[in-house]
């Protein structure tokens, strides 16, 4: 007797949990992207703000924007790319807020194969002591979802996300190759 497949993992929203920097205790929220106009008229430019930063900008876009800026039309474009997924409910994008700054970062689960989906993400440099907590907030809605298993991939020299998936619980189960490049692999099972 065939068992039947379960339905796609669904995420109660809008999201918006408080959380505290682990380092300052400043308050932060973990906020879905289900519906980008809530964060303002500077959104756009507060995710382009983030996303120039010379390490984000080197690890993520350099390549895939041949070189040119991260902009503010860009910065709409990946609020407009994460507020269709949540409508669709292929994937599930968050950003995390600062009361002062806006958006300061985002994090997601790429896909809803409940078995093994890979989450991602990036945070503004002058915001350290944030992601640690955010990942875990998303790793506890995943649960609550039905998520099985999460993963991440890191390139090989990022201690500092390294040390992110480490802190949630992740673990470096090994190397993968993706596009002809080579990155860490790390697990984690849900309960």
């Amino acid at each position: 007797m065939g068992g039947m497949a379960l339905p796609a993992p669904t995420l109660p929203h809008p999201v918006r949990i408080a959380f505290a920097n682990a380092r300052t205790g400043a308050p932060y929220a973990l906020e879905s992207v289900d519906d980008a106009s809530r964060f303002g008229p500077h959104a756009a430019a507060q995710v382009a703000a983030v996303c120039s930063e010379p390490l984000i900008y080197e690890r993520l876009f350099r390549q895939r924007l041949d070189g040119h800026p991260y902009d503010a039309t860009n910065g709409l474009g990946f609020l407009t790319w994460a507020e269709s997924h949540w409508r669709e409910n292929t994937a599930f994008v968050f950003v995390i807020t600062h009361p002062l700054d806006g958006i300061v970062g985002a994090l997601d689960i790429k896909s809803t194969n409940r078995d093994e989906a890979e989450i991602g993400y990036w945070l503004s440099a002058r915001h350290s002591g944030v992601m640690t907590n955010a990942v875990r907030l998303m790793r506890d809605l995943a649960w609550a979802a039905g998520f099985r298993a999460l993963f991440a991939v890191t390139d090989p020299d990022n201690a500092r996300s390294q040390a992110v998936l480490a802190r949630a619980g992740f673990v470096h189960e090994g190397s993968m190759t993706r596009n002809g490049e080579t990155y860490w692999l790390h697990r984690l099972r849900g309960v």
